[in-house]
Parts: structure tokens; sequence; C-alpha cells
């Protein structure tokens, strides 16, 4: 029999862990990559992400906030939001109960896959059904 090569099937990791967030206009979100990952890049310009800041990292106002990932170098995300009114983003010393989040929403961000019924990872930038 001979072995068939098999497409990788590609997923958008639930959420990142994020590190740093500029206060700046676009705002820029770094996020922490795993050694063995490049699950970063996975998130794509054209992606609409929320991010989830809690109380703990002082930068409340970006809280739910809803943007569209401009660019991507490495582990930091360009958002078209501008953060540069809000209060600085701290990470906090010691456990945290939650920790700062940026993850992919909406439906923009998948497709339907015809050829084997699945949900895939957003590619084409035609933003249908939205």
């Amino acid at each position: 029999m001979v072995n068939q090569y098999l497409k990788p099937n590609i997923t958008v990791p639930s959420s990142l862990v994020i590190t740093a967030i500029t206060r700046s206009n676009p705002m820029i979100v770094s996020v922490e990559i795993g050694d063995s990952t490049t699950e970063a890049n996975t998130y794509i310009p054209g992606m609409q992400v929320r991010l989830q800041v809690p109380q703990s990292y002082r930068m409340f106002q970006a809280n739910n906030l809803i943007g569209t990932i401009t660019a991507v170098n490495g582990s930091d995300f360009t958002i078209d939001r501008s953060s540069s009114l809000f209060d600085a983003f701290v990470v906090p010393s010691g456990n945290v109960e939650q920790p700062a989040t940026l993850a992919p929403y909406g439906s923009r961000n998948l497709e339907y896959n015809n050829s084997n019924s699945n949900i895939v990872p957003f590619k084409a930038l035609n933003n249908i059904g939205n």
C-alpha cells in the first residue's frame, strides 16, 4: 500500500495568554508562545479577536475589546484599536485567578469545509457571512 500525503489540519488555539499590551494607536498585543508550538502563527491578519483582561492587570479598559489583527510579527499582534488612553498593562505577581487572553471572535474566523464536513480556520479574507 502506498503512503498518501495528508494535509496537516491547522487548528486555531482557543486563546493565547497575553504578556504585554502597548499604550498606542494601533495597540500591539504580545502573547506567550510555548517552546514546541507555532500556535501564534495560526492567527493571521484579518482575524477578529477579543481581549479578556481581568482587573488585576490594570488595563481594565481593554477587557472585552474586539478588534481585527492588522499585522503579525512573531508573538506580537497589531490590532486596529487605540489603547493610548488606557491605564498601563501590568502582569500581576503571584498566582492569578485568570490570565489575560486573546481569542478568536465571531464567525468571520471560520469557514465550512464541504469536503470533510468540518469547520476549519478562516483563510480567505472575503468575510462572507458576516
